[in-house]
């Protein structure tokens, strides 16, 4: 959400309440073939024409920073579909069952979005105005996507208001929850165990050969790059005085400018209060006076702000420039209130003099110039590496920077002793090169603004299986490790069976035996209540804990922790059930009716599958998302 407060709204089209992932292929919903059209996906009969989906994906994609070519492959770009397609279905359900929006609602929605664009120089008009151009959408489709949005959401609370959880379901499932237990025990530790069997040399070289694929020297490469550092070759590069005449006559049409007005203008919420207003102006009272008088601030009053007539609707614009000067007009309706408007100035069509444009035609020119010298640079010098001449060569002529590193491997993040690079760059380099073949220089690749890249591969040690007599010791650690776990898995078992039967008694065996008091489920509010010095190490395990707790009481059991370094045998009694506060209770049961509306939502929806057919063209989303990166054009 860091480039634009429209990605919340898209925020909340793709969540949905926190469960339309969930629904993603629920059943097979939202899958048919058939389409033939170049539309990406048809909803009861309304397509996804697409140029429409392709908006909404750079801009979802632009937020998460990764093009589509990478979103097809994860599934995301899928997500995006899918919940596209959800949303405009619930839409239509939302049409058909009646459920309406007033304009005055989605002026408010709309309000808060532009708030925090809206400062003491920028009015709630240019606030939107801006917002609209950093979405790159217009008014129409932002009211009509907020519409749909808050016309779904009241789909979606009438389906919930419905959902009922009785008060004893809720203290049933409280106490139950907060049951507490004893339990006594004894831990098994692997390390205990002693082996009668001796792992070998031959046993050990058998036991490496199932598991050479672990112990493997990745592969590396060696390689040079080249930097080239445009700002030390081009140097009072600067467009002159001639060029910049002949560029503003050449582009004159450019610098005219139509007709403007500068209007002082106030946005209130109600029609009354803008009839007061503009009959107070008229008889003469100041009008930003009026505004402050009437609405106790002048947060909703801007001065002094010119617009050509294109940049207004098609009402306003016709009142706007068909009034004098000091002249009020209005009201005028839109999604943000009322707007009164007042004449401040008239400025008569003309065109902008060279020297009010002069820096920035030369800021232009210049830039041009720079990149035209970068690209012959560049070009010249991935000419001559192409003709077979070395960095060495042309290190002089080009300045160019050399490098050379070894025992690169593709999981490197850095280049080891070198800072001149930032992690990025370096993984960027990286990349190139576990993509590049041995011997060839590659072409020029950009670094930042300024510098550019050549990286040759040297040499390439392909991946191998470490020695066996390196890894000996490890391996002789892990099968000592594996054998005694295994055996002391075997043992706990039998010791278990044997409890269970009574041929031998918890405290006649060879192990000290522990008792836990009050032991609890993970996250149960008895639990997160005690204090941690009264919960043994073992039973901090949720593994350990949640086992003994679902366990029959009376009934000895195997646990093994989440380190599997040991096992727990033990016997769970004095089951007790919870007795949660009132407040407890009451949090539960909205927790129940949370989870018990998304239930009846999930089911009302794959309820509109029949309702609302839906077909997805899969081999054009293919076609255009699989091997490509951004599509914008």
């Amino acid at each position: 959400m860091r480039n634009g407060f429209f990605s919340a709204i898209f925020l909340g089209l793709l969540v949905l309440g926190g469960f339309s992932l969930v629904l993603t292929d629920w059943n097979g919903m939202f899958r048919g073939g058939g389409i033939t059209k170049t539309d990406i996906a048809v909803v009861d009969g309304t397509p996804i024409k697409i140029s429409e989906f392709n908006n909404i994906v750079n801009r979802v994609l632009r937020n998460q920073q990764i093009d589509p070519a990478q979103a097809y492959q994860s599934g995301v770009l899928d997500n995006i579909l899918q919940n596209e397609i959800l949303t405009r279905v619930l839409a239509i359900a939302a049409n058909d069952y009646g459920i309406r929006v007033e304009d005055k609602h989605i002026a408010k929605q709309i309000k808060s979005l532009i708030t925090p664009l809206t400062t003491s120089e920028t009015d709630s008009k240019q606030a939107l105005k801006q917002f609209l151009q950093m979405q790159g959408m217009s008014e129409k489709a932002l009211v009509s996507i907020i519409r749909s949005e808050i016309e779904t959401e009241l789909l979606k609370s009438s389906i919930a208001v419905n959902s009922y959880v009785p008060n004893a379901m809720s203290e049933d499932i409280a106490a139950y929850r907060d049951t507490t237990r004893t339990v006594r025990y004894i831990q098994l530790e692997n390390k205990d165990i002693k082996l009668e069997q001796k792992a070998d040399e031959e046993l050990l070289k058998n036991y490496y050969e199932g598991l050479k694929s672990q112990y493997m020297i990745p592969e590396t490469r060696d390689f040079t790059i080249a930097l080239v550092n445009a700002e030390k070759l081009i140097k009072d590069m600067k467009a002159s005085d001639e060029e910049i005449q002949n560029y503003y006559n050449d582009h004159l049409d450019d610098y005219k400018e139509d007709q403007k007005r500068v209007l002082d203008q106030a946005i209130l919420q109600n029609e009354g209060d803008a009839l007061e207003i503009i009959e107070k102006v008229k008889d003469g009272n100041d009008f930003e006076t009026t505004v402050k008088d009437k609405t106790g601030n002048t947060k909703t009053y801007a001065k002094s702000i010119s617009f050509a007539k294109k940049d207004l609707s098609d009402e306003m614009a016709e009142s706007v420039f068909s009034a004098k000067l000091s002249d009020i007009v209005g009201p005028f309706k839109s999604p943000l209130g009322y707007h009164v408007i007042k004449i401040a100035e008239i400025r008569e069509p003309r065109t902008k003099p060279l020297e009010e444009v002069k820096d920035k035609i030369s800021e232009q020119l210049t830039n041009e110039k720079i990149g035209n010298e970068i690209y012959e640079l560049t070009s010249s010098f991935e000419d001559r590496l192409a003709a077979g001449e070395e960095y060495e060569a042309l290190k002089e002529e080009y300045k160019l920077e050399i490098m050379s590193f070894q025992n690169v491997t593709s999981s490197d993040e850095e280049l080891s002793g070198n800072h001149k690079f930032t992690k990025e760059q370096a993984q960027a380099i990286i990349k190139k090169i576990f993509q590049m073949e041995e011997g060839e220089p590659s072409s020029l690749a950009d670094l930042s603004s300024s510098e550019f890249f050549s990286v040759n591969l040297n040499k390439v040690v392909p991946t191998t299986s470490r020695p066996f007599e390196e890894v000996k010791d490890l391996l002789l650690k892990r099968w000592t490790k594996e054998n005694q776990a295994r055996q002391n898995l075997i043992e706990a078992q039998i010791l278990a069976e044997n409890l269970n039967e009574g041929k031998v008694d918890l405290g006649n065996t060879d192990h000290s035996v522990k008792t836990q008091t009050n032991l609890a489920r993970p996250g149960s509010n008895v639990q997160n209540s005690q204090n941690s010095q009264n919960l043994s190490e073992v039973f901090k395990d949720i593994r350990v804990a949640n086992r003994f707790m679902d366990a029959d009481e009376g009934k000895y059991i195997i646990s093994i922790p989440s380190d599997a370094e040991s096992i727990i045998i033990g016997i769970a009694s004095d089951t007790k059930l919870g007795t949660p506060s009132e407040k407890d209770t009451k949090t539960l049961s909205s927790s129940l009716k949370a989870d018990l509306s998304t239930a009846n939502l999930m089911l009302f929806v794959t309820q509109l599958e029949k309702k609302y057919p839906v077909e997805i063209n899969n081999s054009l989303l293919e076609r255009l998302y699989a091997n490509t990166g951004d599509q914008s054009d």
